[in-house]
């Protein structure tokens, strides 16, 4: 527009508007419609984090669950290779004591073992060794039966209908020596009694399941006599966050050790 031009009379009126509306600032319902956007925002941000955190904490909870099993089945694995005889039925251990009148049945599923332990000692000369022979039996027992003074507290998992186990260890050993000689060969024949008594128990793992998610039963422990070949199989059960998480999630941990001590046809 040239210096010696009026300007247009509606020109005026519109940038006189427009300059109006940019002071007064935003109106009532553009202020609420932003508000709503950023609420729905700020909730969306809010479930992603939350979803987030879920799933940190479940994958950092089957991870840790994955190490315990691998753990749980190293140990027994390498008292089984060690083994010069096993049995999984016909005995009793602790009955007195024990839930289940320690039996070894599909409540409470065993895995017995008797093993010979050496140990060199070279501190001295020459060096000595010292052989013990153990009788160990590995039992599943429900949580829900052990004592609430040993254990971390929790309902969930003591609740009978969540089939969470624990694992335990019994043992009793029998050192050789020879003042007094001791050869231990009665303790040995003693391992295919029916009966086993005054053993020390031990808590080996907790949060097992003694079913799989289909509900299925797993069988911890199984022996096949023609290639004395134990099969170890284990699965956690855990309510992480309200949800109940198994480890593996897919199928119960297996492992195949072989008793290679153990005459096989």
């Amino acid at each position: 527009m040239r210096p010696d031009q009026q300007a247009d009379p509606d020109l005026r009126d519109r940038l006189r508007e427009a300059a109006v509306k940019f002071q007064s600032g935003l109106t009532l319902v553009e202020v609420l419609v932003a508000m709503a956007i950023l609420g729905i925002i700020l909730v969306l941000i809010t479930n992603w984090q939350m979803q987030t955190l879920q799933l940190t904490t479940k994958t950092n909870a089957g991870a840790e669950q994955l190490v315990e099993l691998n753990d749980l089945s190293g140990y027994i694995g390498d008292r089984v290779r060690s083994a010069s005889s096993v049995r999984r039925t016909g005995l009793t251990v602790n009955a007195a004591s024990a839930v289940n009148a320690g039996k070894c049945d599909t409540t409470t599923p065993c895995l017995a073992v008797l093993a010979l332990e050496e140990k060199v000692d070279t501190s001295s000369t020459p060096p000595t060794i010292t052989r013990k022979w153990m009788r160990l039996v590995f039992r599943m027992e429900p949580r829900a039966t052990w004592s609430g003074a040993d254990k971390v507290p929790d309902d969930w998992a003591d609740d009978a209908s969540n089939k969470v186990m624990i694992l335990r260890e019994y043992r009793d050993i029998c050192t050789i020596t020879t003042v007094p000689a001791q050869t231990c060969e009665a303790f040995k024949a003693s391992f295919l009694d029916a009966a086993f008594s005054g053993m020390s128990p031990a808590l080996v793992t907790d949060s097992l399941t003694s079913v799989d998610q289909s509900g299925a039963t797993i069988l911890p422990f199984d022996f096949t006599a023609t290639s004395a070949t134990v099969t170890l199989k284990f699965q956690s059960k855990r309510n992480v966050r309200g949800v109940t998480t198994f480890s593996p999630g897919a199928a119960p941990y297996t492992l195949d050790v072989q008793a290679r001590n153990v005459p096989y046809p």
